[in-house]
């Protein structure tokens, strides 16, 4: 049984864009959801990821903006030039998990949740606010690398639509999802 919104019962109401190692999803992501903002119908939440500054390790910080107020949260942190172990900042996900819980509460008609990644995989990160969004009914839109597959089939099951890194393509799925089409 594939979710889907009460607007439009053959779209799927979750959906992924898939992509491949070394695509940066950051841009693709920021420009769907300006292109959906400038229409003005439509109140979205969530966070969407972008890289900030190289850390001492080489490493891009990385970062969950809000949607809304386009505050960006880092959820790395810089271990130091030798490291290369995980950098990942659990209590920068905590905070980022709140725009998207608050969305959510809020009751917007589209969810962004920002990405798939190891975190979820094992059973942690926004897992849960994908869950939640599910329940309230409202067209989440997730992003992972392709690698995630197995353990986001295991997740979602079948009830989720894949798209393609392509703005255009994620639009007319969010347009169709919201009833907007």
């Amino acid at each position: 049984m594939t979710q889907t919104s009460p607007a439009s019962p053959a779209v799927p109401a979750l959906a992924v864009v898939v992509y491949e190692p070394g695509f940066d999803v950051g841009p693709l992501l920021a420009a769907v959801r300006d292109r959906l903002a400038a229409r003005g119908d439509m109140s979205l939440g969530g966070v969407v990821p972008r890289y900030g500054d190289l850390l001492a390790n080489g490493r891009h910080a990385m970062l969950l903006e809000d949607v809304v107020s386009g505050d960006a949260t880092a959820i790395s942190q810089d271990l130091g030039a030798g490291a290369d172990s995980c950098i990942l900042d659990v209590d920068g996900l905590t905070r980022a998990r709140l725009a998207i819980t608050k969305a959510i509460d809020d009751g917007v008609d589209l969810v962004f949740v920002g990405k798939f990644a190891k975190q979820e995989a094992a059973g942690h990160g926004v897992r849960e606010e994908i869950a939640q969004a599910m329940i309230a009914g409202i067209p989440t839109l997730v992003v992972m690398r392709d690698g995630q597959t197995g353990a986001w089939a295991d997740f979602a099951g079948d009830d989720f639509l894949t798209l393609p890194p392509d703005v255009d393509a994620v639009v007319a799925w969010a347009l169709s999802a919201t009833g907007r089409a």
